[in-house]
């Protein structure tokens, strides 16, 4: 949600916000992404779809489903809009996964045909994308999917690694999804991939329990039912968590503009969420989770391991082992990230962002923020950006010493 402010901004919290105001999705694309996927549901249960008699439900994953989507750098780049069709009814004993992506497949061609769009859904590796070529410019992900709680509690059970407390935690939002490089990709009754999108969401909203909490209250005092935190809207509250893995992305972006191999945003927003503690303030957020990423990065039988929270034999980290590149930029993000925030958070003004910083937050970014700042004296402004970067940089040096995520 972004929030219209013109006040003079006297702060380093309302300099970091006002920053996230402007990369965030504007309000009226947030709601206009919502109002499509559930179009979308709408068409899936209609009278006459085909699929109808499987009970289809569509559900946001990724960035829209966190609170997270930032905008696009580039005034032409698309957002990407990430959603799951669970045919709640089916099963992998009534269709195969290739079965199950034709089906979903068909109604949701139908669907483009019907909405006269300029061009057809596209079939991927384990999604239907849809592109809508307008002033949104979305990129949406359809990912077909079945009911995985049993295979889930299979899998949990043999591995021997994940207790039966997190087991029944997830296992009933768990999917089977679709995947073409599986060798049983027509085979009724084989083993299908698990993922579990619903439980990710729910564990990053319990991750936030104690701020989304106080909201949830502030709701249900003005009279609306809420009836839990995992209810509170993200296109109504902000919270600093979201803030914080926004601005690190829009770093990463900028940073690793075009570049195939940059961090991915899962792994950040999983290492972000279980280094916040319960903070109040975008500062206090910051200041805890950057130097703290880092030492949720496991290590199993000598492979970087980030568990999905969801399912942990999934691990985000997986193509670091294939492609050891991606590995070393993540490292090497990780330690400029610190980096610049750390020398802006430690500086004891507020009123000028470091270079590096303010450069991959964008030029853009930084012209609509700057006329709101309340600016001190250049020399002042050098002296406490100077003795901010040392500080930072002892911070890392303490750090690297003992952590080898912080090369």
């Amino acid at each position: 949600m972004n929030i219209q402010n013109h006040a003079k901004i006297t702060t380093k919290e309302g300099v970091l916000r006002a920053l996230v105001d402007e990369i965030s999705i504007p309000e009226h694309l947030d709601g206009r992404a919502r109002q499509r996927y559930r179009s979308i549901g709408d068409w899936l249960n209609r009278d006459n779809s085909t699929i109808k008699h499987f009970e289809p439900a569509i559900s946001s994953q990724g960035s829209f489903m966190l609170g997270t989507v930032i905008r696009p750098i580039g005034d032409k780049d698309a957002y990407d809009v990430d959603v799951v069709c669970n045919l709640r009814r089916s099963d992998k004993k009534q269709m195969s996964q290739a079965e199950l992506k034709a089906a979903v497949g068909f109604e949701i061609t139908a669907y483009a045909k019907a909405k006269n769009m300029n061009q057809m859904p596209t079939d991927g590796r384990r999604c239907w994308t849809m592109e809508y070529a307008d002033e949104a410019n979305f990129h949406v992900d359809v990912l077909p999917g079945i009911p995985g709680e049993i295979d889930f509690r299979t899998a949990m059970i043999l591995s021997g690694r994940v207790s039966a407390e997190t087991t029944n935690q997830f296992a009933q939002t768990a999917l089977g999804i679709t995947d073409k490089k599986r060798p049983d990709y027509h085979d009724r009754g084989a083993d299908w991939l698990i993922s579990n999108p619903r439980g990710y969401g729910r564990w990053f909203r319990r991750r936030q329990a104690a701020i989304l909490e106080t909201h949830r209250q502030k709701i249900v005092a003005r009279g609306r039912v809420t009836a839990s935190v995992e209810d509170v809207p993200n296109h109504e509250f902000r919270t600093p968590l979201q803030d914080a893995i926004k601005l690190m992305k829009r770093h990463r972006d900028v940073m690793f503009d075009g570049d195939k191999d940059k961090p991915i945003s899962v792994i950040i927003s999983t290492l972000a969420a279980h280094a916040y503690g319960g903070q109040q303030t975008l500062v206090d957020t910051l200041k805890a989770i950057l130097p703290a990423m880092h030492r949720f990065i496991e290590e199993r039988d000598g492979v970087a391991w980030v568990a999905n929270p969801s399912y942990p034999l999934e691990n985000f980290a997986d193509k670091w082992t294939e492609a050891p590149r991606k590995a070393e930029k993540f490292r090497v993000w990780l330690r400029q990230v610190n980096r610049d925030f750390g020398t802006y958070l430690q500086a004891s003004r507020y009123d000028q962002l470091p270079p590096e910083l303010a450069q991959r937050m964008t030029e853009t970014t930084m012209s609509k923020v700057r006329p709101r700042v309340s600016m001190a004296t250049p020399a002042i402004a050098v002296a406490a950006a100077q003795a901010a970067q040392a500080e930072a940089d002892k911070v890392l040096a303490e750090e690297k010493a003992t952590k080898p995520w912080l090369p």
